[in-house]
C-alpha cells in the first residue's frame, strides 16, 4: 500500500544521530544501520493495508502528522473517529492534558460528530455532574470525568499545595454538551464539544460525595 509521507521523519533516537564519528569506519557503520532501519520502516508501511497500522509502524511524534497526510483514507476504512479518539486518550485525561489544544480541537472537527459519538455510551439525558483538574487554575478542558471515586482520589492527592497540588472542579454537563462519553473499564469520561468548553460554569471543590 502507498502512504502519504509529507513531512515524516523515519528516524528518531537512536537512529536519528546527524553528527559525524572522528573514525571513519563508526561513521559508515553508523549510516549503513541508519539506511536499514528506514528500509525496514518502509517495507513495513508497505505491507500494511490499514491506515491505522501503518500509522502505528511510526514513531508515535508521527502519528498525527501521518493522520493528517492521509486523511481520507482513515474516512474510506471508517477509522478516522476510533484512531483520533485513541491519539486522544494516549495521553490526556481530565486531570492531565498533554500536547496542543488547538490540535485536539481542529482533529475532533475533522471527525464526524455522530460517528464519534456512537464510539461512546448514552449519557443521561438530564445531565450529570463531572469533574476535572488543573495545575494551573484553567476550569475549563475538553475532558471531564464522571466517576467520583477518580475525583476524589485526586482530591485527596492534591490537597496539599505545598507539594504542588492543582484545583478540581466540577460542572453539571449536559447531554448536548459532548462529543463523546466515552467509558471503558474504570475510566468515565465525556469530551465536550469545543464551541461550549469556555461556557460551562465550573465551580472548584474541596469534597466529593460518593
Amino acid at each position: 500500500m502507498q502512504w502519504k509521507l509529507n513531512d515524516i521523519r523515519f528516524l528518531h533516537p537512536p537512529f536519528d544521530f546527524v553528527g559525524t564519528f572522528s573514525n571513519e569506519k563508526m561513521q559508515e557503520r553508523h549510516k549503513a544501520m541508519q539506511d536499514a532501519k528506514i528500509k525496514e520502516i518502509r517495507a513495513e508501511l508497505r505491507k500494511a493495508t490499514l491506515p491505522a497500522e501503518a500509522m502505528y509502524v511510526l514513531n508515535p511524534t508521527e502519528h498525527i502528522q501521518f493522520l493528517l497526510n492521509n486523511l481520507e483514507k482513515f474516512r474510506e476504512t471508517e477509522t478516522l473517529e476510533s484512531t483520533v479518539l485513541k491519539l486522544y486518550y494516549r495521553k490526556n485525561t481530565p486531570f492531565a492534558p498533554a500536547g496542543d489544544y488547538e490540535t485536539w480541537v481542529m482533529l475532533f472537527g475533522l471527525c464526524d460528530k455522530k460517528k464519534l459519538k456512537a464510539l461512546g455510551k448514552p449519557f443521561p439525558k438530564e445531565g450529570c455532574t463531572a469533574y476535572r483538574g488543573s495545575l494551573t487554575n484553567i476550569p475549563h478542558g475538553l475532558s471531564w470525568t464522571t466517576d467520583t471515586k477518580e475525583a476524589k482520589w485526586i482530591l485527596n492527592r492534591w490537597e496539599d499545595k505545598t507539594m504542588g497540588g492543582g484545583t478540581v472542579y466540577s460542572a453539571v454537563i449536559r447531554e448536548e454538551d459532548i462529543l463523546i462519553y466515552y467509558v471503558d473499564g474504570r475510566q468515565q469520561e465525556v469530551i465536550v464539544k469545543p464551541e461550549i468548553v469556555q461556557h460551562i460554569e465550573a465551580q472548584p471543590i474541596t469534597s466529593v460525595t460518593l
